[in-house]
């Protein structure tokens, strides 16, 4: 190799050693920079969205946690029979059967009410109050109202 360097003329070896550098400088470039470049690059986006995602499940701990005090502080303040009888005048449902449960609660039934109009009751009922269906039966009648049976305890029992 010293040999065929040494055969070549001065500018044969300038040109030589300015193309090795260029050849050198374009591998290190696209070798070696700009690949860590783009892996810090996306490292640095894997992270941002690692904490979007992050405040996104503190943000939705923090809604549980708070439902949790909510519905347990609510519980207390009223018997499931209380419970569902004023969140249903609140509502303006009218109740057809309402009695009391033997194992705790209340047996309830409801007719020809819109889907509108039970569901979000039934939310209401387990947020505000904290009074969740043991059994729930809905079925459609002929009109196209909904037809509704459940027990009703509170979330505790």
């Amino acid at each position: 190799m010293i040999a065929w360097w040494e055969a070549r003329t001065r500018r044969e070896q300038a040109l030589l050693a300015v193309m090795a550098a260029t050849l050198s400088a374009f591998l290190l470039w696209f070798g070696v920079h700009r690949p860590v470049a783009q892996a810090r690059e996306a490292a640095a986006q894997r992270y941002e969205r690692a904490l979007r995602a992050q405040g996104e499940v503190e943000a939705a701990a923090a809604r549980i946690r708070q439902l949790q005090k909510g519905g347990a502080s609510s519980a207390r303040r009223a018997p499931a029979a209380e419970a569902v009888n004023a969140s249903a005048a609140a509502t303006g449902l009218t109740l057809s059967r309402v009695s009391p449960d033997p194992g705790g609660g209340v047996q309830v039934a409801v007719g020809g009410v819109s889907p509108a109009q039970l569901f979000p009751w039934l939310a209401s009922l387990q947020q505000d109050y904290g009074v969740t269906a043991r059994h729930l039966t809905v079925v459609k009648d002929d009109q196209g109202g909904l037809a509704m049976d459940a027990t009703f305890a509170d979330e505790g029992r």
